[in-house]
């Protein structure tokens, strides 16, 4: 293990490899940004194209898929209907998301997954290091007018 890898997380306090919630996995990267946006056309000003596998975001409620008695196909039916959902919540027919303003947060050589649940890991406030969450204030102080989202995307190749 490289050191290295573990300091250029940026704001983000990524997974532990030790914890027992949580894997990790070399499938790909894991890409953490912070974004402010209003819904008026006139003010957006950046694109955030979707990339890798779009996890969530801080604020919208999670789906817990329970697993127990149910078959293959219908669990993956409910996963693939579920990540449609949320996803076009942001990337309408996969365009990129208007923003006001986007930050990359912290980025991890890895995938994270919970080991005990059908979800992939999505990074929320309490995650941030102490640092994180002063730039998460003062993006809310900047565009105080403004939603303000932490997004997380996995499987980043």
């Amino acid at each position: 293990m490289n050191l290295i890898d573990f300091d250029l997380t940026g704001f983000v306090n990524f997974p532990h490899f030790t914890a027992r919630s949580v894997k990790r996995i070399d499938s790909g990267k894991t890409y953490v940004y912070l974004v402010a946006f209003d819904g008026n056309e006139d003010r957006l000003i950046q694109e955030l194209k979707p990339v890798g596998i779009f996890c969530g975001d801080d604020v919208s409620p999670k789906s817990n898929i329970y697993t127990p008695g149910k078959d293959i196909e219908s669990l993956i039916k409910e996963i693939s209907e579920y990540e449609n959902d949320t996803r076009e919540f942001y990337f309408h027919n996969n365009e990129p998301f208007k923003v006001n303003s986007q930050i990359l947060l912290g980025w991890s050589k890895f995938t994270y997954e919970y080991t005990d649940r059908v979800d992939q890991w999505c990074c929320s406030f309490r995650e941030l290091t102490n640092e994180g969450k002063k730039l998460y204030y003062s993006m809310k102080k900047l565009h105080n007018n403004s939603e303000i989202r932490i997004l997380t995307f996995n499987n980043i190749k």
